[in-house]
């Protein structure tokens, strides 16, 4: 007997990664020379971190949405000049870091060591999810650093108006986002002659360059004349974005001849595009006029605020229909597509009648497409065609 091998070919997973504080006490500290004072003081009040990983399956064989109570090797690491250390998994509520490393807030971790002025502490959370399908382990790795300003001597900190993680839902938001910049000197303003912001976009091969300096890229960003807001089309920006702005400050309102360092003031925001659960129905007569050879159903989409408006621009309802069988296991062919359609009732039977499905897709974001040599499709104007997935 000759015999050949099929395996399933599956796509990969996209996992969604971020940290983020969980509660009122910021991931910022200040300290006070004079008084010998932390604000917040973590000893008294812990910072708390709460990674958050999310799986979406584009095979939509696994159930997509949060994983973080099915990660594997969890572990929390401090990095203290440049030397990596594992981090204890501990329940003593006096030791300097607590770690959950279960359940569905698994890699929360609560710290209660004060960071020293100028001296960050440097964080780096791993993890590993097994993908079910074909039990490809996917590596998850993920950096924070707490700061800790000098309030006597009023280092500049940089403030965005937005989290540091930021979930976008195009069926309910709108579609642009002003993100604005400030830099603050103790309790006030830096004056705008004495600093710049430099806007960054993290690049697919894991690296940060200027908003602007790849015009085939930024197309889904715009930073205003003055410097002081991005925008972001998030209807553009695929499945995710994370953005870094930066600051050159310069105490005698040079702040163009200051060049960047790691230690510039700057924040990092990661936005998300995340459609939530929805449910859709749709009616239909139980009994017709015989010889009526068409039906116009209508789809309904609802959301836990209610009905959804204009769902199309997202969502793609899917009508399949299959003669009834006895076997209860029918046939089902795709018949139609939109929230009204007209079906035929060719396939009801004398005896059985026939029946009619729904289903509805995420359409998926509008993304660059290339040909097989890697070029990206352009009018022939040179302006890059944005593409649905579906």
């Amino acid at each position: 007997m000759r015999t050949k091998r099929l395996d399933f070919n599956w796509r990969p997973l996209q996992i969604n990664s971020s940290i983020s504080v969980d509660g009122s006490v910021p991931a910022m500290q200040s300290y006070d020379a004079d008084a010998d004072e932390y604000i917040p003081d973590y000893t008294q009040t812990p910072c708390v971190l709460q990674p958050r990983i999310g799986m979406i399956d584009k095979d939509e064989v696994l159930t997509s949405g949060p994983i973080n109570g099915k990660l594997t090797n969890l572990k929390w690491y401090q990095i203290v000049d440049g030397k990596e250390s594992v981090i204890a998994v501990t329940n003593d509520e006096k030791a300097d870091f607590n770690i959950i490393s279960t359940g569905n807030n698994a890699g929360r971790i609560v710290i209660r060591k004060n960071a020293k002025p100028g001296v960050p502490i440097n964080l780096r959370f791993y993890a590993e999810y097994t993908d079910p399908r074909n039990k490809q382990i996917i590596v998850i790795n993920r950096s924070y650093q707490i700061k800790c300003n000098n309030a006597t001597s009023y280092i500049p900190q940089l403030i965005l108006d937005i989290p540091d993680t930021e979930i976008y839902n195009p069926l309910k938001d709108a579609d642009k986002r002003v993100i604005a910049a400030s830099l603050k000197l103790g309790a006030k303003e830096c004056p705008a002659a004495k600093r710049i912001f430099v806007w960054e976009k993290l690049r697919e091969d894991n690296t940060y360059s200027e908003i602007g300096s790849s015009p085939l890229n930024d197309y889904d960003c715009e930073v205003s004349a003055d410097g002081t807001t991005c925008t972001v089309d998030r209807s553009l920006m695929g499945n995710e974005l994370t953005i870094r702005c930066r600051a050159k400050y310069d105490v005698n309102g040079n702040p163009s001849s200051v060049a960047l360092a790691d230690n510039a003031p700057q924040q990092i925001v990661n936005i998300v595009r995340r459609i939530p659960s929805f449910d859709k129905d749709f009616v239909i007569p139980t009994n017709i006029p015989y010889g009526l050879t068409e039906i116009s159903p209508t789809a309904t989409i609802t959301d836990t605020n209610g009905s959804v408006e204009n769902p199309e621009k997202e969502l793609l309802p899917i009508w399949y229909s299959a003669t009834n069988p006895a076997n209860d296991n029918p046939n089902w062919n795709q018949v139609a597509a939109g929230m009204e359609p007209v079906l035929s009732t060719d396939v009801m039977s004398l005896d059985n009648g026939g029946i009619y499905g729904l289903d509805v897709v995420d359409v998926g974001p509008f993304m660059q497409w290339e040909d097989s040599d890697g070029a990206v499709f352009t009018d022939d104007e040179g302006n890059i065609l944005l593409i649905k997935n579906t």
